[in-house]
């Protein structure tokens, strides 16, 4: 049975699954005195979907007169090529899938145990970029802060293990519009007071803390991938909040075009972790995934 065939027969389950997150994570929430702000109807799965915007991303980086034959090469046309040759890029919406499964299946559940786990949104005021240069920004100055905030945490004594993920928005500065790059991450050890002595703050960088009430909740915002512009704007009563918009065109494609360059690996880092733990994580046959995402116990092939 092709990979396309076995997705196909389970869709309306794994997206059943995806979005029975939601409710999950709502109810852990609850229980922790907290408010969980995803909705089931912004989870979206199915085979046509992913074609669709597969195509539709092809159309608006030619739309946009860039590289189009590069990028068709950094994307799968299918599920099927998964398992041939190397991954592709993170523009590929069947990689995404991949490593949203990766992440749901694998890497959620290394943080859903014990007390004092965290997340960490984290920007660096100096790695935005202005529309037409995001080509300048390298995954691995994000990755950097992850590091970074793991070796200041095993410096002072505190053991932690830590999961991280590049995303890049697009944001309105006063009239202007910039990428930011940014980083989410996860992280199991650490109490709060620990964790916020090493999480650098503004001037230089903006950040956000928050304690874990569902890893899969949490894994399944960190694998969005969604070309988000978000601007500030305040309420008739002062209270300030963001309001979220797909990116028009050009700046879609010039997003598109870098995640293009880059493969998933490259935007993902586990610290704390026996070494390879990633590879292993990313090169996951995606037949297993699905059985272990929907609980299936396999029963001779396909």
């Amino acid at each position: 049975m092709t990979i396309s065939k076995f997705i196909y027969d389970h869709e309306s389950d794994v997206r059943d699954r995806l979005k029975g997150i939601v409710p999950e994570a709502a109810a852990a929430a609850e229980a922790a005195g907290r408010r969980h702000k995803g909705n089931v109807s912004s989870v979206r799965f199915s085979v046509d979907g992913l074609a669709r915007r597969q195509a539709n991303a092809v159309h608006d980086v030619r739309a946009a007169g860039l590289d189009v034959r590069a990028y068709k090469d950094a994307i799968h046309k299918g599920f099927d090529s998964l398992h041939r040759g190397p991954a592709k890029s993170a523009a590929c919406v069947y990689e995404r899938f991949r490593a949203r499964l990766t992440v749901l299946t694998k890497i959620a559940p290394l943080f859903a145990d014990g007390e004092n786990v965290h997340t960490v949104a984290l920007a660096k005021i100096g790695h935005r970029q202005p529309v037409g240069s995001l080509d300048q920004f390298r995954p691995t100055a994000a990755l950097g802060m992850v590091k970074t905030i793991h070796g200041k945490l095993r410096n002072a004594g505190v053991s932690s293990k830590v999961f991280g993920i590049v995303e890049v928005s697009l944001i309105d500065v006063d009239g202007r519009l910039l990428y930011e790059p940014h980083v989410h991450m996860i992280i199991r050890g650490p109490t709060y007071e620990e964790l916020s002595a090493v999480v650098p703050r503004r001037p230089r960088h903006n950040s956000k803390m928050e304690s874990v009430y569902h890893s899969g909740g949490s894994g399944l915002y960190f694998t969005k991938f969604e070309p988000e512009e978000r601007s500030g704007y305040e309420d008739s009563r002062g209270n300030q909040g963001r309001q979220r918009n797909r990116m028009q065109a050009s700046e879609r494609a010039e997003w598109l075009e870098w995640y293009a360059r880059h493969g998933m690996a490259e935007l993902m880092i586990l610290r704390g972790f026996q070494p390879g733990l990633m590879k292993q994580f990313m090169a996951a046959d995606l037949r297993e995934l699905v059985r272990k995402f929907l609980g299936i116990r396999r029963r001779g092939r396909g």
